[in-house]
């Protein structure tokens, strides 16, 4: 193989292996790239979303309805590989009811790798969530407005899963360190509340 062929396989070799160990790349998270700011209006009612936007960790992410657990916790997505760059959505709340809280849920993996573990490095106070139905045509848009961990067994329920008072949106994600499958230390919530830029 002549010098300069080598040096062309070489090149090759390294953009392929290089794009395999992107964080992100098509095998890891097949959601897509958020595009530019989305303009925010109040819904219209209740709004069954089909997506997540959430520029702070520059994703798109499928939203999947979840069910309770038998002792009534709060759901999770499925513990795929897919499963782990979903975001959770609790039934009880829709966004755009106007009150109560809106539970989301996603999953923090050991290996660093999930949708939880990119919300713990980025999502911050400020930040906004773009929730959109199906078809994109009707959106809910929540501003974080304050980030909190508590020991798993000392999440504030009242506070974080109220059906009463004002709208609100909660993201929990498992936090702290892992104790075994499913089993972490502590819960980082996220709370934002509604925002329109109309």
């Amino acid at each position: 193989m002549s010098p300069v062929r080598r040096i062309a396989v070489a090149a090759a070799l390294t953009v392929a292996l290089a794009g395999a160990a992107v964080p992100g790349a098509s095998a890891r998270t097949p959601e897509p790239r958020v595009r530019a700011a989305v303009s925010c209006a109040t819904p219209a009612g209740p709004l069954s979303p089909a997506s997540i936007s959430i520029p702070a960790i520059d994703r798109s992410v499928g939203v999947v309805r979840v069910r309770r657990t038998p002792s009534g916790a709060v759901g999770t997505p499925p513990v795929t590989k897919r499963g782990k760059w979903l975001m959770g959505l609790d039934p009880q709340v829709r966004p755009g009811e106007g009150e109560g809280t809106v539970i989301m849920a996603a999953h923090t993996w050991p290996d660093d790798s999930a949708l939880g573990n990119a919300l713990l490095r980025s999502l911050a106070v400020g930040d906004r969530l773009v929730l959109a139905n199906g078809a994109g045509s009707a959106t809910a848009c929540y501003q974080v407005t304050k980030r909190k961990k508590y020991g798993a067994t000392k999440v504030p329920r009242k506070k974080a899963f109220r059906w009463w008072g004002p709208e609100q949106l909660v993201i929990v994600v498992c936090s702290g360190k892992r104790l075994g499958p499913g089993r972490w230390t502590h819960r980082t919530i996220w709370y934002a509340t509604p925002v329109s830029d109309g």
